[in-house]
């Protein structure tokens, strides 16, 4: 259903866009690593051996969160976690064993330079697992149906905000030595990857699918890679989606969940569990995904989403989607406060044009910062 003229621009008139959220981090430079400013987004670049790259984010990044576990503290209490806290805590600490030695050598060396504990960067980082509560939506507008002739790819990050989370968010540029180098949207200390696209314009994000959901009944897999940390693989070892897909087949997976996945070339939804993977493509040249699983081999019976409804209107349409429409249809998706981070990746040209929410209203009303992310990999 389209919204009216009237009340369309009534909306505009009312509610304007807002600047980017004020930012809790500060710019300065270690080693290799660099923390800079752009258009109000933090951006912090790293690079190395993994013990480089985790000295350097410890350093740049603490002034963003000098108290750790006062942060969690705030974070558990917004998600009504209190009474399982202790339990996350030690189920973080069993991950240990799944998570790269590349990336658990990269958060040992966070915890070194900033005191934090190692067991808080595990919960964080494997927050997809133990927490959820995500609720994000994803388009891809394929070559024929996009206004710039290349591949759009487009995504709402939405997850309840707690108190201090929008000063928080940063773009995190990697160049971890012998893998690709990628830029992540991210939350400090999270090191894996939520929304993220690498130098070869590769781009992945994750959308929160409960293993209840899913029609073969997967138990999860406590010896798998964490769910942000797979996904990050893709982007240090893959360059198109089709190696994406082998790699993830080749992987132990711990968690249920959706990967929207896209490249020059275009994209698919790669629908996960730790025993199968199920591709789907674009219809009409559009491929979308919220938070149900769509293929037959894995859907379950509940299937309802309005979030899907809304975008399935865009697939079924014709002509042709710009950024701006693209942005546009993310915001008809929004979750008011909870989409905390929106975002368009071209990555044809590997730009990214994002939107930062500040915990009060939805991000998909901010002004787009647009960020050449293939000069930030040179």
């Amino acid at each position: 259903m389209r919204t009216p003229l009237v009340l369309f621009l009534a909306v505009v008139l009312v509610a304007p866009a807002y600047a980017q959220p004020k930012s809790a981090f500060t710019e300065g430079k270690h080693g290799a690593g660099e923390l800079k400013f752009v258009s109000g987004v933090a951006v912090l670049t790293v690079g190395g051996k993994p013990a480089e790259i985790g000295e350097q984010i410890g350093v740049l990044a603490k002034s963003a969160l000098p108290d750790p576990t006062a942060k969690m503290n705030t974070f558990v209490e917004s998600q009504n976690l209190k009474t399982v806290y202790p339990l996350m805590k030690r189920a973080a600490a069993g991950l240990k064993g799944g998570y790269p030695p590349d990336h658990l050598a990269e958060m040992e060396a966070i915890a070194k330079a900033t005191g934090y504990d190692l067991e808080l960067l595990l919960l964080a980082n494997g927050m997809y697992d133990l927490i959820g509560g995500f609720g994000c939506s994803t388009l891809i507008v394929e070559k024929d149906r996009s206004g710039t002739g290349q591949p759009l790819f487009g995504r709402n990050f939405d997850w309840r905000p707690f108190d201090g989370m929008d000063g928080l968010a940063a773009v995190m540029v990697f160049k971890p030595a012998g893998k690709h180098a990628f830029a992540a949207v991210t939350l400090a200390p999270v090191t894996g990857v939520f929304s993220g696209m690498n130098d070869a314009g590769l781009c992945v994000t994750n959308n929160q699918i409960y293993a209840r959901q899913s029609k073969d009944q997967s138990k999860t897999n406590w010896a798998g890679v964490p769910t942000l940390m797979a996904f990050r693989r893709v982007l240090e070892e893959c360059s198109t989606v089709a190696e994406a897909e082998k790699l993830l087949r080749g992987m132990k997976r711990m968690s249920t969940v959706c990967m929207t996945v896209c490249d020059p070339t275009g994209g698919a939804v790669f629908e996960i569990t730790p025993d199968n993977i199920e591709v789907r493509k674009a219809e009409n040249s559009v491929c979308l995904c919220t938070n149900h699983f769509r293929t037959p081999a894995l859907a379950g019976d509940d299937r309802g989403c309005r979030r899907m409804d809304k975008l399935t209107a865009v697939q079924k349409a014709d002509g042709k989607l710009g950024v701006a429409d693209v942005f546009d249809r993310l915001h008809e998706v929004n979750q008011k406060q909870s989409t905390m981070q929106s975002m368009v990746f071209e990555p044809a040209t590997r730009t990214l044009h994002l939107k930062l929410g500040d915990g009060k209203e939805p991000a998909t009303t901010a002004k787009a910062v647009t960020l050449d992310v293939g000069k930030l990999f040179k």
